[in-house]
């Protein structure tokens, strides 16, 4: 098998595991991506096929031997010495000796070849990974979040005192991995903070609605969402998005929290018994089957 098959593997065994029951499946080879994100992709690194990236062992250590690239992304180690030499991860989820011309990638299979001190797909999310190259060549591979956005507006910022409002806005996040598929289960979680008080709570936690505008399956995917809410006081709105997938396993996007939007009740339009009600939300937008 060649390298580029032993790419083509690597991206099937590592990201099928990524992404557990959202992986989509196919008698048909992988379609790798074409676009990267635009943070550090193999920054410093050599760029392999598709969007992977690839570092080179030589008789004077790793070439480069600091790497930054995006989560989501595979990453190949091979040997292009003429001697043997072996990676020793500092977190202690990695070990694996390659012989000259051979290949390997963590949690991944090149060239039909397994590391069994070595199968966990780590690499493919968020952090700092620090290793050496035969007890003297160190190294460091550093895995950045995919980047993510949130909005939130509505029709008007200043409302009478009893009037519903749909509060709603957007989710974009750049997908470059075509196996993970356009569809994420991400949550907004709509945040409130009512006047005269210092502290934002979040009042609700929305779904969203998948295959807003022309997303396709590789780049900006954007989603919609929105939620009622009835304010009975002048009350300032946020949005966050955190959700990972699959949670267990690590960061891949960015968390993300929209602009402040505040929307005003007139003091003539309150209440004049009692004090005045800080309002209600209704969750009204749920996830599409």
């Amino acid at each position: 098998m060649n390298k580029r098959l032993g790419a083509i593997t690597i991206v099937v065994a590592a990201v099928a595991a990524a992404a557990g029951p959202f992986a989509s499946t196919s008698n048909s080879a992988p379609t790798l991506p074409l676009t990267v994100p635009k943070s550090d992709v193999c920054s410093s690194g050599h760029p392999g096929p598709g969007s992977f990236c690839e570092i080179f062992f030589t008789a004077t250590g790793p070439s480069p031997s600091n790497l930054t690239k995006a989560a989501g992304t595979g990453l190949e180690f091979w040997n292009r010495d003429s001697v043997s030499h072996t990676v020793v991860f500092a977190n202690g989820l990695c070990t694996f000796t390659l012989t000259p011309g051979e290949g390997a990638s963590p949690g991944a299979v090149v060239n039909g070849v397994s590391q069994p001190k070595c199968n966990h797909d780590f690499l493919f999310y968020v952090g700092n990974y620090a290793y050496t190259v035969d007890g003297k060549f160190p190294g460091t591979v550093v895995t950045k979040p995919v980047p993510r956005t949130v909005t939130l507006t509505a029709r008007s910022h200043t409302i009478r005192r009893g009037t519903r409002l749909t509060v709603h806005g957007r989710v974009s996040w750049n997908n470059q991995n075509p196996l993970w598929g356009s569809k994420q289960r991400f949550r907004v979680i709509v945040l409130a903070r009512h006047e005269g008080r210092h502290r934002l709570e979040p009042i609700a936690t929305v779904g969203v609605r998948w295959g807003l505008g022309k997303g396709t399956k590789i780049g900006w995917i954007r989603y919609g969402w929105k939620l009622n809410v009835q304010p009975g006081v002048t009350t300032t709105y946020i949005a966050e998005v955190t959700t990972q997938f699959p949670p267990a396993h690590g960061q891949i996007w960015t968390n993300a929290r929209s602009r402040p939007f505040t929307v005003r009740v007139p003091a003539a339009t309150r209440a004049r018994r009692g004090s005045a009600r800080r309002g209600s939300a209704r969750l009204v937008a749920k996830e599409s089957s």
